[in-house]
């Protein structure tokens, strides 16, 4: 089946309509060809819980399941909370148990203790395990539904396994070769087993030493590795080497869209958290709450921009041309500060470099702010020469005016880079979130030093004459 168009998606607008006229049959049908995916889009768009609620008591078990593995939280948690115990007990036993453990999550402990003392020995174990581990580690994004077989076992007997069992595993992409200890030895992708005769013991042909993961390493470390090594899936391991579970590619997509939600509200200086629910949903005091505190913190900052101007108050009076150049001064610096710090970050969640190349990057980072500041000086200083062949704008001192423009933008510039490029690393190297030097912070900081920078270069160079 195809993938529906946004428009073919769209003709289910009056599902809301449907949903309120009781029209259980034409919601049925109006849904009946839709991919999972699909169908949690729609329920994550019906803003209020019952009538998702009344959407989701339409669809079959087997279906329920794969829609509520696809919907987002805000919808999970709304469920969860209207859902009877029963008909919760009958997703859980169809979700993989990373998916279950995330959806007992949205639970009280009262009712995660009374739902897991009615689910299977099986889900309540695997389950109880992965709700032990915190939820930003490889052990607690990883799911225990694992094909697991011994180095002595032929091709015939991982085969018929695999079909015994196959109702336990949604996807299987390898089998991890262990000891009798259930220590890893080794991979065997499926396609291995299909080219190996019957009788051939796994060891012969597994790959020896695979990619694997430890059970409490951060989850962004994994999508590292997926990454590195093009991977589909990866065993984990606890402390003594065996396999406990595995991750999947659409973990750590979910993974990854989480992380680069987080460091772009970050950056922009916004809480995280801000978006946890869908924006159109999201209750407007938490909108502001979330927004006012970074917001508030970097007005006060940029409060000590006007008494920086302050502090030079006679300078301005006596050349009332260097304030036409203050926007120009302080976005430069802004602007190269937050480039650095972008660049920086990226390269940092990346994994390109160490906290021990800080004097590295500082070096290249200062060739590129002297580059960059050069650049826009010759072009301020250009810009105030053909000015003042036309009109007397900037009297008769423009020479001193252009070159104190030129000089405050090479120096603004290079300690916008500088401070850009190692604020990350600083607050890397103090077991902060580098994201949270983000650009509008880097700017605030820029701007205020740079006003210093401007009149100090000022002074020094127009001392005598119009200063």
């Amino acid at each position: 089946m195809s993938a529906p168009t946004e428009t073919e998606i769209a003709d289910h607008g009056d599902l809301r309509s449907l949903l309120e006229a009781g029209d259980e049959a034409a919601v049925r049908s109006s849904i009946s060809d839709l991919h999972p995916a699909d169908l949690a889009d729609l329920l994550d768009s019906l803003e209020e819980p019952e009538r998702q609620l009344q959407l989701f008591r339409l669809l079959d078990p087997e279906t329920a399941s794969e829609v509520v593995r696809e919907a987002n939280d805000h919808s999970k948690a709304a469920l969860v909370e209207l859902l009877s115990d029963a008909r919760l007990s009958s997703v859980l036993e169809r979700l993989d148990t990373d998916d279950a453990a995330d959806l007992l999550g949205h639970l009280e402990e009262d009712r995660k203790d009374r739902l897991l003392r009615r689910a299977s020995p099986e889900v309540r174990r695997n389950v109880a395990g992965l709700l032990t581990y915190p939820e930003d580690t490889a052990g607690g994004i990883m799911k225990t539904e694992v094909a697991v077989a011994t180095t002595t076992d032929t091709v015939r007997e991982v085969v018929d396994s695999i079909r015994r069992h196959a109702d336990d595993f949604h996807d299987i992409q390898e089998i991890f070769v262990t000891d009798t200890q259930r220590r890893l030895k080794g991979l065997v992708p499926l396609r291995a087993l299909l080219l190996n005769d019957d009788e051939t013991p796994l060891e012969r042909f597994m790959t020896d030493e695979p990619i694997s993961v430890r059970v409490d390493e951060d989850q962004e470390e994994v999508a590292r590795v997926f990454e590195k090594y093009d991977l589909v899936a990866v065993p984990v391991l606890d402390a003594l080497g065996r396999v406990v579970g595995r991750i999947t590619v659409d973990d750590i997509v979910d993974v990854m869209v989480e992380e680069e939600t987080e460091n772009v509200l970050r950056m922009g200086a916004v809480e995280p958290g801000a978006l946890d629910h869908p924006y159109l949903t999201t209750p407007f005091s938490t909108m502001v709450r979330k927004r006012a505190t970074w917001l508030v913190a970097l007005f006060l900052g940029e409060m000590l921009t006007a008494t920086a101007m302050g502090y030079f108050e006679d300078e301005i009076s006596k050349a009332v041309v260097l304030a036409l150049f203050v926007p120009l001064i302080i976005s430069s610096g802004g602007n190269s500060g937050s480039q650095a710090s972008t660049i920086i970050i990226r390269a940092m969640a990346l994994g390109e470099f160490g906290l021990s190349d800080w004097w590295r990057i500082a070096r290249r980072e200062v060739m590129s702010g002297l580059a960059l500041g050069t650049i826009l000086g010759c072009i301020g200083f250009l810009r105030i020469a053909l000015w003042s062949a036309f009109t007397n704008l900037y009297g008769p001192h423009w020479i001193l005016v252009g070159i104190t423009v030129s000089l405050s933008l090479v120096g603004v510039v290079l300690w916008g880079t500088i401070s850009g490029s190692m604020l990350p690393l600083l607050l890397r190297r103090l077991g902060a979130d580098p994201a949270a030097s983000s650009a509008p912070f880097v700017a605030t900081l820029v701007d205020v030093t740079g006003l210093v920078i401007y009149f100090s270069v000022a002074m020094l160079v127009m001392h005598g004459t119009i200063l």
